[in-house]
């Protein structure tokens, strides 16, 4: 790791665990080399820095391009591999850093909701994971944040504060759908059932993974 990124990485993880009692479930599922994309839920905008000191590895992850514009803050997350994108357009400059970060073997951070949800239930993902995945050749893995957005809960260690990794999708795997924006959609569907069943697993809720699968699909 750059020396700033490690530095930065361990305050965060010390903070994490210190008040939240941050722990990772199944990092074995993370490759140590080659392009990865850390495919998470997103509830709060505490999800990248808690999902990032989590991965043994230094990762990119997108951030608005308006927070470049704050001159401390832009200059911090540049470091910290932050990749600015414009949101609700089409980014080619955005992509093609994505993909400069994953062909140099390199790893990626991503939501494929695209956007906060309520914590609740998923909202439908969008066809940019797949789209990022198909491109690059990266291997997929699932990420559900536990109780980012409950934080009162796990203050010290009332409840921990979880990130669970789940078992990968190859490279192989995603070769299987279509090179198309429905093959993209697709692949970021069963992305999305994934994680709904790191949900369950989290929660103990037998039947997350049913409720949740049968929503991803009918959600605009």
């Amino acid at each position: 790791m750059d020396w700033f990124y490690r530095f930065i990485w361990s305050l965060v993880k010390a903070f994490g665990w210190v008040i939240f009692g941050l722990r990772q479930v199944g990092a074995e599922n993370i490759p140590r080399t080659g392009p990865i994309i850390i495919a998470s839920n997103h509830q709060s905008n505490l999800d990248p820095p808690f999902v990032a000191v989590t991965i043994p590895r230094e990762m990119h992850f997108f951030a608005k391009k308006e927070l470049f514009d704050i001159l401390i803050m832009g200059r911090i997350i540049s470091r910290l591999n932050a990749i600015p994108v414009r949101r609700g357009v089409y980014d080619p400059k955005a992509l093609n850093l994505a993909f400069g970060a994953l062909e140099n073997g390199g790893g990626l951070i991503l939501y494929p909701e695209g956007t906060r949800g309520n914590g609740r239930e998923f909202l439908k993902p969008k066809p940019g994971v797949g789209l990022i995945a198909k491109r690059s050749k990266a291997t997929i893995v699932p990420t559900y944040a536990y109780r980012t957005n409950r934080l009162g809960s796990a203050l010290f260690w009332r409840k921990r504060l979880k990130v669970f990794f789940g078992p990968p999708i190859s490279a192989e795997e995603i070769d299987k759908y279509e090179d198309d924006k429905s093959g993209y959609q697709a692949l970021a569907e069963e992305v999305m059932r994934h994680i709904a069943g790191l949900k369950a697993i989290a929660t103990g809720d037998k039947k997350t993974v049913k409720d949740e699968v049968s929503t991803i699909r009918g959600k605009e």
